[in-house]
């Protein structure tokens, strides 16, 4: 994208977005740059006409004009300086920089999941984060505004110099030029810097948040590795800030270079115009105002300069932001769909992750027929629960389809596919909010409905939790209320994927963190009241597989084998090898009940 485009990107968004604050952040820096033109020509006529009535002419009324002239200009550049320091915070930084956060996360919501399990995608979300957080954007904005303020000053005060001596412009040019080649070089410098950085920023910012993590930072002070980890962490701070640290020191360095340049040329003018006064070709008063006009001529080049120097760095990042907001948005088909009637279906369907070799799913093959009850079994890393992404969507095969109902789901809206499907992950989120809000939230139009919330909770066995019976109770201690174990906390997930209103469901090792024979006891009544549901259990563990249509066995990205669990077991294959091994934690009767021991 070129800089023209990204400079009226961000000119359109803070226009639309404040309005007001805009345009009168355009009326101050062009009211500033006129500011020095008419500075100096009322010091001029106020030093000659002061010098006037000291050598006895009576132009006292003309003086006096002149002093309430320059007073007057002085007052209002206050009152408009300070009414703008107001609005531009206001208006241009605040509000701008949080619409730009707004379409950054709108732009992230978009994007094909796969994008971030990329680690160079991930990198360039960091850049365009930081493009935001650190405001460049609105920056931009008002930067731009300045660099043509002082770009104007300089030009309009140096036509008034001229009328006096043309030996000031070259001076006063000259003096403030190392800015521009100091700023270019060391900007550029900076950005490729943090560009570079960016994943050990991310790096730095993750070992940062393990001490912000309760149950990690349990872990690592029970087990005693905590310094290490903060040691990890202080190496890789120490690194990303001396590399930081050379950067600045370079540019702090060239930045005093051009200071004595600049100090030198502001003593050379003085000396000229001093010359000549003495050679009376000018006045005192045009003397007094060349020196005041020459400091303004330096401080509107330095500024003009410095921020033609500046400019390009923070482009550079606004590109990020915007080449970011152009990547592809996730393929969203046109078809509305309604509800399953028949099935879905995996067609060869394979799937790769980024920056792997090897693949997460090979050539799968799978109907699920509508109201099934499959589990999708196998070891870790087999590839179930990339095969539940690849089920609900989440994922686009690399090579392959799924059909739902002989319509492909690359060609089917993604929001009306996302409203019939639930998902209870693993990974599941904990919300420190009311225990109505946790289940409820899923499907808040029926927040409100209590009975359909309890029927939810009675599903996960929730007398157990021995807490009052009040949907309102807060969670978290944070927050005043009461603290979960991370078994309750997946048992709320569960309860708020029963709760929702989809037709199809996948528990992606829904019950990891409970015993085995409770997680039996939990996926039996979640199977009863899913009875309506199409459901796909994703476990590595073989207890539910008496409970379900059929079971799928998994191994290094394949289907190996399918069936029921009678069937399976006869097959004598993975499944049997699986269930033999984990048999003595499970003891169920043909209903599904917690009995005596079954092998067959």
């Amino acid at each position: 994208m070129k800089n023209t485009t990204v400079i009226a990107n961000i000119f359109k968004t803070v226009l639309k977005v404040a309005p007001f604050s805009a345009l009168f952040t355009i009326f101050y820096y062009v009211f500033k740059a006129a500011v020095p033109v008419v500075s100096t020509i009322v010091s001029v006529e106020l030093l000659n006409n002061a010098a006037l009535v000291l050598s006895g002419t009576d132009v006292e009324n003309k003086l006096i004009l002149y002093i309430l002239i320059y007073f007057g200009l002085y007052l209002i550049n206050d009152i408009i300086t300070f009414i703008s320091s107001i609005t531009i915070n206001a208006g241009v930084y605040e509000k701008s920089t949080s619409v730009f956060r707004i379409n950054l996360y709108l732009k992230m919501e978009k994007l094909p999941a796969i994008f971030f399990e990329n680690a160079e995608m991930l990198n360039k979300k960091q850049r365009a984060e930081q493009a935001v957080n650190d405001e460049t954007l609105s920056s931009i904005f008002n930067r731009f505004l300045i660099f043509l303020s002082s770009f104007v000053s300089v030009i309009s005060v140096m036509v008034v110099l001229t009328k006096y001596s043309l030996w000031l412009l070259p001076i006063s040019f000259l003096s403030a030029l190392p800015y521009l080649i100091a700023n270019i070089i060391r900007g550029r410098e900076f950005y490729y810097l943090k560009r570079a950085q960016a994943q050990k920023a991310r790096l730095m910012s993750y070992l940062w948040s393990l001490f912000c993590d309760k149950r990690s930072a349990k872990e690592m002070r029970s087990m005693g590795f905590d310094n290490y980890i903060m040691n990890k962490w202080k190496g890789v701070r120490d690194q990303v800030n001396q590399e930081i640290w050379d950067v600045n020191m370079k540019r702090n360095k060239s930045l005093l270079w051009c200071d004595a340049i600049r100090i030198i040329g502001y003593g050379l003018s003085i000396i000229i115009v001093f010359l000549l006064v003495v050679n009376r070709s000018v006045t005192i008063g045009v003397f007094g105002a060349c020196l005041t006009a020459f400091l303004s001529v330096q401080s509107s080049m330095q500024t003009f300069l410095i921020d033609l120097g500046r400019l390009p760095e923070q482009l550079l990042y606004a590109k990020d932001y915007y080449d970011f907001l152009d990547y592809e948005d996730e393929n969203n088909g046109e078809f509305i769909y309604q509800r399953l009637e028949n099935e879905m279906r995996l067609i060869n369907v394979s799937f790769k992750y980024p920056n792997r070799d090897e693949c997460a799913l090979d050539r799968v093959n799978l109907i699920i027929q509508k109201g099934e009850k499959i589990a999708v079994i196998g070891e870790n890393g087999s590839g179930k629960t990339t095969l539940s992404k690849i089920i609900l969507g989440v994922y686009e095969p690399e090579s392959g389809d799924v059909l739902v109902d002989g319509i492909s789901l690359s060609k089917i809206d993604k929001q009306s596919f996302n409203r019939k499907v639930s998902i209870v992950s693993q990974n599941f989120a904990k919300y420190l909010l009311t225990l109505r809000e946790n289940v409820g939230i899923s499907e808040t139009d029926l927040m409100n409905d209590d009975q359909r919330i309890w029927k939810a909770l009675n599903s996960i066995n929730f007398e157990s939790f021995h807490v009052d019976q009040d949907l309102d109770v807060q969670f978290g201690r944070e927050f005043g209320g009461i603290e979960l174990s991370h078994g309750q906390w997946q048992k709320i997930a569960i309860a708020r994927g029963l709760f929702r209103d989809s037709e199809v469901i996948v528990l992606d090792e829904p019950t990891s963190a409970l015993d085995p024979l409770i997680e039996a006891e939990i996926l039996a009544k979640f199977l009863e009241m899913s009875k309506d549901k199409t459901a796909v259990i994703i476990s590595h563990r073989v207890g539910l597989c008496k409970l379900v249509d059929r079971v799928v066995v998994m191994k290094n990205g394949k289907i190996t084998e399918t069936g029921t669990h009678s069937e399976l077991i006869k097959m004598d294959g993975e499944y049997k090898r699986l269930y033999t091994s984990q048999q003595k934690w499970y003891q169920m009767d043909t209903e599904g009940i917690i009995m005596g021991t079954d092998t067959k």
